[in-house]
């Protein structure tokens, strides 16, 4: 009896010791998440704040490390942003390091990287030209884990929380990772990069044609009935981009516009363009994944910008009144 009983409890230590130590190494993706840790909080307060924030998910386990390995004014207070993957050292030590948030930036949906990089430039945050070249570096994004021209498209368009030491190159990551971590938590099966990049292609175009959520799934639907039917896409989106990267911004496209040589012209190039437009947020990308079923082909932007769809090319000059 004796001997059960201590089996027993060598088996469960055995267990909750495998099971702390799998906890403390094991990474967590975290979502772009900012967290303030208050100037004199304890360690019980601050471990409260992560979990809450669901940085960790062990309060107990993050005491007992940092009491067991770190210094308790070692750990900092301040915003911090947590944004990829994340075991509980890693977690620490970024407190430890006095990681904290200079600057809060807003990325909206739809911008471009050249939009972006204007964005950042005005904060004096970093050198425009240079942001650019590596957003168009292949070694850069090799490094990065991508086989890309550039990473139109790969910078997620949201709240972001950047130290005040943070370089290019780091914004960049912290935009990427964010972007796969959103990308996980929005699709279920795995794609591979060529249907990735497909999807995120047309989802760059969607977000750039309509910012109402509720019409983006049959805008999807009408390109998806125009790729499968081999039909040019005319989105004047890719037109608008193309001017763009000859320096020519314009904010309503013109018929002799739609004549512009470039592989980003939908309305001379059958097929997807060769990249993303811009940077679309998760209702584009949902779309993309998840056209709605419909049998309209056309559409056209409504005095209120809401997207009128017709089924037939007489019914679409009908409701544009040209007929």
């Amino acid at each position: 009896m004796k001997k059960t009983f201590l089996f027993i409890l060598i088996a469960v230590f055995l267990f909750f010791s495998i099971f702390s130590i799998v906890n403390i190494f094991q990474q967590k993706q975290i979502l772009n998440q900012n967290v303030s840790i208050p100037r004199g909080a304890s360690l019980q307060n601050i471990a409260k704040i992560l979990a809450e924030s669901k940085v960790i998910d062990s309060p107990t386990l993050f005491l007992i490390i940092s009491k067991l390995f770190y210094h308790r004014k070692s750990i900092s207070y301040g915003q911090f942003d947590f944004t990829g993957k994340y075991n509980l050292p890693e977690v620490i030590a970024k407190l430890s390091k006095a990681d904290i948030v200079a600057y809060t930036i807003t990325i909206p949906e739809g911008f471009t990287v050249r939009n972006i990089a204007e964005v950042l430039t005005k904060k004096n945050m970093i050198d425009f030209n240079k942001f650019i070249s590596l957003t168009q570096d292949t070694l850069f994004i090799k490094q990065l884990g991508l086989k890309l021209n550039n990473l139109e498209g790969f910078l997620f368009p949201d709240t972001y929380y950047i130290p005040y030491y943070a370089k290019e190159k780091d914004i960049i990551k912290m935009m990427l990772d964010n972007f796969f971590g959103q990308w996980d938590k929005i699709q279920n099966s795995n794609l591979n990069s060529d249907s990735l990049y497909s999807v995120l292609i047309l989802a760059s175009i969607i977000q750039s044609e309509s910012c109402f959520e509720d019409e983006m799934p049959i805008i999807a639907g009408v390109y998806r009935n125009r790729l499968q039917t081999n039909m040019l896409l005319q989105a004047d989106p890719t037109v608008a981009y193309a001017l763009a990267l000859h320096n020519q911004k314009r904010t309503k496209i013109y018929f002799d516009d739609l004549k512009i040589r470039s592989p980003y012209n939908t309305y001379l190039n059958r097929g997807l363009p060769p990249t993303p437009i811009c940077n679309p947020g998760t209702a584009a990308i949902e779309s993309a994944l998840k056209p709605e079923n419909t049998d309209y082909i056309f559409f056209f932007a409504g005095e209120d910008s809401h997207h009128i769809f017709s089924r037939t090319y007489n019914e679409h000059l009908q409701k544009m009144g040209r007929l």
